[in-house]
């Protein structure tokens, strides 16, 4: 279980990173928010996420983390798959609302599959376990972000490619969008991988 959480793990921080990515860029560069006013969209997710990682400690201690972990993907598959279709003229609360869905999500994911993988480890290799997981945590940032940005470059291209005034503002908007909704296809098709994965994990039993 503890190979199989730290993929889950992979998994889930590709997910909240790719988005983390995107919607900062989008939010400035295709709606007109400052950096500021962006950042405050995104703030109540974070508190979400926050206030979520107690509740799913409980959650977990009673129903253990396979449908914790199976919730938790579907609710970021259906988030990610209404990002794929964002749009300019999409409304602050729609983005508000699903990014603190998407953090609800994720969080319900985060806690459980590590706790769960580590309890499969003796006690004195739980540092070792913690280390594991942090650096391949940093990989899959690095991965996630490197990818996702790819695929959005990729369909900024795509669009470009197919119009005749590729410097006009209103068609540089446009590019970004599809680009940005290229991107998080790919974060959507991460998120069903993260759910199949979600089927094979087993609560392990802590030994008193």
């Amino acid at each position: 279980m503890f190979a199989l959480g730290t993929l889950t793990v992979v998994v889930n921080t590709i997910i909240i990173l790719t988005a983390n990515l995107l919607l900062p860029i989008y939010l400035q560069d295709g709606m007109g928010y400052t950096a500021l006013v962006a950042g405050l969209i995104l703030l109540p997710g974070g508190i979400l996420n926050g206030i979520m990682s107690p509740i799913t400690g409980r959650l977990f201690d009673r129903f253990g983390p396979r449908w914790l972990v199976i919730s938790g993907f579907f609710i970021a598959f259906v988030v990610l798959w209404i990002f794929s279709n964002v749009e300019s003229s999409t409304s602050v609360e729609v983005i508000i609302t699903q990014y603190m869905c998407l953090m609800l999500g994720t969080s319900m994911v985060m806690m459980p599959v590590q706790t769960n993988g580590l309890n499969q480890l003796d006690t004195e290799l739980y540092p070792h376990g913690s280390a594991i997981i942090n650096t391949m945590q940093q990989v899959a940032g690095a991965i996630g972000t490197a990818t996702a940005a790819t695929m959005m470059t990729m369909g900024q291209q795509n669009y470009l490619s197919g119009i005749t005034d590729p410097t006009k503002p209103e068609n540089i908007v446009v590019s970004l969008t599809s680009g940005v909704q290229n991107a998080f296809i790919f974060a959507m098709v991460v998120s069903i991988i993260g759910l199949v994965l979600a089927f094979f994990i087993k609560r392990v039993k802590v030994e008193d």
